[in-house]
């Protein structure tokens, strides 16, 4: 008799996702919905999706139609670090440790790949889709 042990039970909050840059590479995200329930949702809605970069010293920033309110903001970012900027509709990657003069809502972490981030040049393209089914 074959033993049967239960399905590993997935997580309601984690939610998989890729972030490929042509020609770069591509990074395994994870999004964390206890973190910014509505931002996390509002973004999961608008998946697969293409974006530019712009880089700022610390972070490469990708353009969103996003408009959604501050929610459990933060200003300091570690390396590896996801935020949504509400003021710029901005989805940013921290390169490095950093403070922000404006709050952001904290999405999820780089679980791989950082070094396609390291490579991003001003004008990248950006495609970002979830990596299975999200859960409910």
């Amino acid at each position: 008799m074959a033993s049967q042990t239960p399905p590993a039970a997935g997580s309601v909050s984690k939610v998989d996702c890729v972030a490929t840059v042509a020609g770069k590479g591509e990074a395994r995200v994870s999004l964390f919905r206890h973190l910014a329930p509505l931002t996390v949702n509002s973004i999961l809605r608008t998946l697969p999706f293409a974006s530019r970069v712009t880089l700022q010293p610390s972070m490469v920033s990708l353009f969103t139609q996003l408009r959604v309110g501050v929610e459990k903001p933060r200003v300091q970012f570690a390396r590896g670090d996801i935020a949504f900027l509400p003021s710029g509709g901005l989805i940013c990657v921290f390169l490095g440790d950093a403070r922000s003069d404006r709050p952001l809502n904290p999405l999820g972490k780089v679980d791989s790949g950082m070094e396609t981030f390291d490579s991003i040049r001003p004008g990248d393209v950006v495609s970002f889709s979830t990596v299975g089914p999200v859960p409910a």
